[in-house]
């Protein structure tokens, strides 16, 4: 199921400001729009022949590494049919060269920034808007590099690409920057009917956040988070009492400011409760399903991702 399914055939970078560019060849029924003034769009290489039932995830390099800091304002993006998210990256692998495509491994989670993304097919609004105040920031030096997830449950071969649009702006000290905290549950098996899992994380620095989901796909039934502090109490953070498949590419989102934001502190716990309902008559496992539990905090150190209680080495 993961093995690579696409043909490399390069990027196209179109922004303002830039000499005119060939006119983008897009996959069959994908019609983005024309990319809006002041905005650079990134276009994947074609995914060609994912097969039906697949579940795919790839790391794609779509720029170099960038000559000054930039500020992010906007980010904006459709994804093909079977499109599940797209995510925009900061990274510290200038190694590949742009157009590089593989499938996702744990070794390109380690050095990345959150810079952007937006969820599911032709549902450009779900991309990620931070509180007034707060921005992501590509640093210099550092390339882009999408993580585009496809599922396909369809009966039919496709083709697929996506497309990111982002409103740079030059690096300013006096924004405060945000990135992407994910509490996530990996080891799960969801027999036919209902099934729960929890999977906590020991936070090891203090995080303030200020946009906090969760995250299942069509078999959710419920999911929380919640911080569990030393002394045994607890706070909630965001909960779905009745989750809904369109909740995996539209978050609800609990919603904080910058100038009051829940903190989190170094000791507390955070821990996320899921329910599915398995209406299929096999078990599911991760990446069918997921349980996770995110959070966009500041001030940015860089994407932390705990699996399984599991804190990234620094």
């Amino acid at each position: 199921m993961r093995d690579s399914l696409f043909t490399t055939l390069g990027i196209l970078l179109i922004g303002c400001g830039t000499d005119p560019a060939p006119a983008p060849q897009y996959v069959a029924n994908f019609n983005p729009p024309a990319v809006a003034p002041g905005y650079t769009r990134f276009l994947t290489p074609t995914m060609k022949d994912i097969a039906a039932g697949s579940d795919v995830e790839y790391c794609q390099w779509v720029a170099g590494p960038s000559a000054t800091a930039q500020d992010v304002l906007d980010v904006t993006g459709l994804q093909s049919a079977t499109g599940h998210h797209a995510l925009l990256y900061a990274t510290t692998a200038t190694q590949y060269e742009v157009g590089e495509s593989h499938i996702c491994t744990e070794r390109d989670t380690l050095a990345i920034s959150f810079v952007g993304a937006i969820g599911g097919e032709g549902n450009a609004s779900s991309a990620v808007k931070l509180p007034d105040g707060l921005f992501f920031r590509l640093p210099a030096g550092q390339a882009l590099m999408l993580n585009t997830h496809w599922l396909n449950a369809t009966d039919e071969t496709v083709d697929a690409q996506a497309i990111i649009d982002v409103k740079f702006t030059p690096a300013s000290g006096d924004r405060q920057t945000a990135d992407l905290f994910a509490n996530n549950g990996l080891r799960f098996q969801i027999p036919p009917g209902r099934a729960a899992y929890d999977t906590s994380c020991v936070l090891q620095d203090d995080l303030s956040l200020v946009l906090a989901f969760n995250h299942m796909h069509e078999h959710g039934a419920t999911v929380y988070s919640e911080l569990i502090h030393p002394d045994g109490s607890k706070a909630m953070i965001v909960a779905d009492e009745a989750w809904r498949p369109e909740l995996q590419f539209n978050a609800h989102y609990s919603v904080f400011t910058l100038g009051a934001p829940m903190v989190a502190h170094a000791g507390d716990t955070y821990h996320t409760h899921c329910e599915w309902q398995n209406t299929t008559g096999s078990a599911l496992q991760f990446p069918q399903e997921m349980c996770t539990g995110g959070a966009f905090y500041f001030p940015s150190q860089g994407h932390i991702s705990c699996s399984e209680g599991a804190w990234p080495t620094k």
